[in-house]
């Protein structure tokens, strides 16, 4: 059984992230040994998952983890469970989308010695509720780059789709550019910008093939220190459970 650490995690990371260059994987098997744990971490209320995923065709053994939710402010910016019902006691038919690598920072997972050959960190995982009839589990909304060989993989799965898969980030962090109306709103606020909401877009004869249309823009508060709304209303952005955290011991 895995054990949950409580640490402490910054909203924003304090150094550079790392350089990637990972490949994408699309895996559809059997899931085995699910593990789900709902925990307190610091300020906020968070879910994390894994499994094991035995492979269609090849019979391979796949370590499945979750990505991390990304705490902004009071902003939760993904992840996102779809509330699906799920009974993960039974063997379950999924689909995973994700990267061959721990996208995580740090780079753990709770207890977990993460030396399988096989593992991968989902993007989305989707069950197949009745035959050929998949529906999301979960997805994964905070993108950065993930490198030259994932990178328009990923934003080609997220194009042209409505909330689970509306996406967060840091402004200056993305593989895809923004499109010409937001980049303007962008340029508008040089200096105080931080994160974003928005959605991917399929963008035809382009040298990238995806564009980013911008939904909200979050900047520094030079006055109080905290955040501002710099565009849109941040309406849709969840808010982080930061709820009855457990009692002191």
């Amino acid at each position: 059984m895995l054990t949950i650490l409580l640490l402490a995690a910054p909203a924003l990371p304090a150094a550079d992230p790392p350089k990637r260059d990972w490949e994408t994987v699309e895996l559809v098997g059997t899931a085995s040994e699910w593990w789900y744990s709902r925990n307190y971490r610091s300020y906020y209320w968070r879910e994390d998952f894994t499994f094991l995923l035995k492979e269609d065709g090849t019979g391979k053994m796949w370590r499945i983890i979750s990505r991390e939710p990304t705490p902004n402010y009071e902003f939760r910016m993904g992840t996102t469970y779809t509330g699906l019902e799920v009974d993960w006691k039974k063997p379950q038919r999924v689909k995973v989308v994700g990267v061959k690598a721990i996208d995580r920072i740090p780079a753990d997972f709770y207890d977990l010695k993460l030396d399988d050959a096989n593992l991968a960190t989902a993007l989305v995982l989707s069950v197949e509720t009745a035959p050929k009839t998949w529906k999301e589990y979960y997805v994964n909304n905070w993108f950065h780059k993930w490198g030259d060989k994932a990178d328009k993989t990923i934003h080609a799965i997220y194009a042209d789709k409505k909330a689970p898969y509306d996406i967060y980030g840091f402004v200056d962090g993305q593989g895809a550019p923004f499109d010409k109306k937001s980049r303007e709103i962008i340029d508008m606020h040089k200096g105080r910008y931080t994160t974003f909401h928005g959605i991917v877009k399929t963008a035809k004869g382009t040298d990238f093939g995806y564009e980013i249309e911008l939904v909200d823009l979050i900047g520094k508060n030079t006055k109080s220190g905290g955040h501002t709304v710099l565009f849109g209303d941040a309406k849709t952005i969840p808010r982080l459970d930061n709820k009855n955290p457990p009692p002191k011991k």
